[in-house]
């Protein structure tokens, strides 16, 4: 992923964070009195895209670490920490403290993104778990252009990537218009379409883009 779409992605996410301290609600807690809290549905699914993103950071930086820690519940100031944390690495990147972001290749990697979309779908977290499985989907797809010297956007999708792998040809039409149905549920949760898709098909979307990889990554 290049800086100019960590930076991208680093907006939007700094934007729906804005968004989410605005859902702040009072709730009683035992010991504590009157605390403030945020809505948990929105929180899980900004907490799980920002943990995406910060994860690919070079692991010499802290920002992963850190916003695990401090942002680690859907308190009002638990997300005011976490968008410190966002906003501090878009700093850093602009700045050039950090180097180039490189894509992040690792079967290891990606299963843990996909472990984590099966723990939040087990929850009952099916939206966040969607655009979690389509955003390892979409890295993985960038991964297999560049592999066969295929130029890549930064404001490629997976849709743009699908087509151009499957003109390549690196895959045929049945893999195709299989891409095509998750590209679909991705962009569903991505814009709060959740109507549009149930549970069970995002349980065969994230069986079937970890059967994907498994045949791409070996």
């Amino acid at each position: 992923m290049e800086n100019e779409q960590v930076l991208k992605r680093l907006d939007d996410l700094i934007k729906a964070g804005e968004s989410l301290l605005e859902t702040k609600y009072e709730h009683h807690v035992e010991s504590e009195g009157w605390v403030d809290f945020v809505d948990n549905g929105q929180f899980i699914q900004w907490w799980t895209s920002c943990s995406t993103l910060l994860s690919i950071l070079p692991d010499d930086y802290i920002y992963a670490s850190e916003y695990t820690e401090h942002c680690c519940n859907y308190r009002y100031d638990s997300v005011e920490l976490g968008l410190g944390i966002l906003r501090a690495a878009k700093e850093d990147i602009e700045s050039g403290v950090l180097h180039k972001v490189v894509d992040i290749v690792s079967a290891e990697i990606f299963d843990d993104f996909l472990d984590m979309a099966e723990y939040l779908l087990e929850n009952k977290y099916k939206d966040p778990a969607a655009s979690l499985i389509g955003a390892v989907l979409e890295n993985e797809l960038r991964r297999m252009c560049r592999g066969n010297d295929i130029p890549v956007k930064s404001d490629d999708n997976i849709g743009s990537l699908n087509q151009k792998l499957f003109q390549k040809p690196v895959y045929g039409k049945p893999q195709m218009r299989q891409i095509s149905i998750w590209q679909a549920i991705r962009d569903s949760a991505d814009h709060g379409k959740f109507e549009d898709y149930n549970a069970e098909s995002v349980k065969n979307m994230l069986e079937g883009v970890r059967n994907f990889l498994a045949s791409q990554l070996g």
